[in-house]
């Protein structure tokens, strides 16, 4: 099995979307250089990469998908169904692979006709459905190696979305000053209102002893200026 291609420039620090480009660049291109020229016939190992390689592919895409307008719907859509056809070849190739090496024994230890006939009646309808799913990939895989296609899924890629940010949620050291600040402003405020009361109430002093002083001193201009009225009246 393939070993799958290490994406490099990528740290947990990068943005989502910086990550989504990286790893899907790397995972489509470990894709298609299992089998880069549909006009050469692959061989097992190479679909079995190419199986194998297309399930990176489609856990990546499947992960990232909600970074995306599309949801990459159409590459998770194709890559299900190439490895769905993929998957029924290996099959073939293992059973087919199975009944021939138990076919080998057979014919060198007590060979019977009746049950070789039957076997290999058997390893001839793997060989037929192993063609015909392989006909049937071949048109799909024809169809995704095509230069529009890679073009279109390469925009596909570059397409990303980027996620807003979330305000952190206020920690506990947060939520407990918030209190003693509104007890520290009231507090404040309540010394604030005290001392504008003894200001007023030392205002309210001054004018009422300015009040009466103004009050005494009218009285006595009132007294004095009978005492001269009533001289001055003994003298006529």
């Amino acid at each position: 099995m393939a070993k799958p291609l290490k994406i490099r420039k990528i740290s947990p620090d990068d943005r989502p979307e910086k990550a989504a480009r990286r790893i899907l660049r790397t995972r489509i291109k470990e894709f298609y250089s299992c089998w880069p020229d549909p006009d050469h016939t692959p061989t097992p190992e190479q679909l079995h990469n190419l199986r194998i390689s297309g399930k990176r592919l489609r856990y990546s895409a499947e992960s990232l998908r909600e970074l995306y307008p599309d949801r990459l719907a159409l590459l998770i859509d194709l890559l299900k169904c190439a490895q769905d056809l993929l998957g029924a070849i290996q099959d073939c190739v293992t059973q087919r692979g199975l009944i021939e090496a138990y076919l080998a024994r057979m014919r060198r230890r007590a060979p019977q006709r009746a049950q070789i006939a039957a076997l290999e009646k058997i390893v001839s309808e793997y060989e037929r459905r192993q063609l015909t799913l392989y006909v049937q990939f071949h048109e799909t895989w024809r169809g995704m190696t095509m230069n529009e296609f890679r073009a279109s899924l390469k925009a596909m890629v570059e397409r990303v979305i980027k996620p807003k940010r979330e305000r952190p949620a206020p920690s506990e050291d947060q939520e407990t000053r918030e209190p003693a600040l509104r007890v520290i402003a009231a507090q404040e405020s309540f010394h604030v209102d005290q001392a504008g009361d003894e200001e007023m109430a030392a205002r309210r002093a001054r004018k009422q002893s300015a009040a009466e002083s103004f009050s005494v001193d009218q009285a006595g201009d009132e007294a004095r200026a009978e005492a001269v009225v009533n001289v001055d009246d003994g003298d006529v």
